[in-house]
């Protein structure tokens, strides 16, 4: 279980802190990868795809890691979130090239929970096998 709260919270953190910057102030994170935001439409789909959905995740993820009864909830969750971000920046490699490097360690990171994620679940799922063969 400690596998799965450790998981899932750093993950929930992750999220929240990057979905908070997304939210006030799009920009910060934008400026690093050469991206402008220039005009009110541009920062509102930042603010909610990027920033608001982030956030909600987040909550989703912080609330399986303390809360059992959320917790498959939010591991299936978390793993088809990140492995959803990775098949997109994998897509854009090949359509579009190599982006910046902060992204390629951003791709990393994702694949890790996603990968993080399905062995806790598959760790979750032959437990309670084990248990209903007892």
């Amino acid at each position: 279980m400690i596998l799965k709260k450790i998981v899932l919270g750093s993950a929930g953190l992750g999220v929240a802190v990057i979905g908070v910057i997304y939210l006030l102030a799009p920009h910060l994170l934008l400026d690093v990868y050469g991206v402008d935001i220039q005009s009110p439409s541009e920062a509102n789909i930042f603010r909610s795809g990027s920033g608001a959905l982030y956030v909600a995740l987040a909550i989703l993820f912080l609330l399986g890691a303390f809360n059992t009864r959320y917790t498959r909830t939010s591991l299936v969750t978390l793993f088809t979130f990140m492995s959803g971000l990775v098949v997109g920046r994998l897509v854009s490699i090949v359509a579009d090239g190599w982006p910046h490097v902060v992204l390629i360690v951003v791709l990393v990171v994702e694949a890790s929970f996603a990968g993080a994620a399905a062995y806790a679940l598959r760790v979750q799922d032959s437990s309670q096998q084990l248990r209903e063969t007892a």
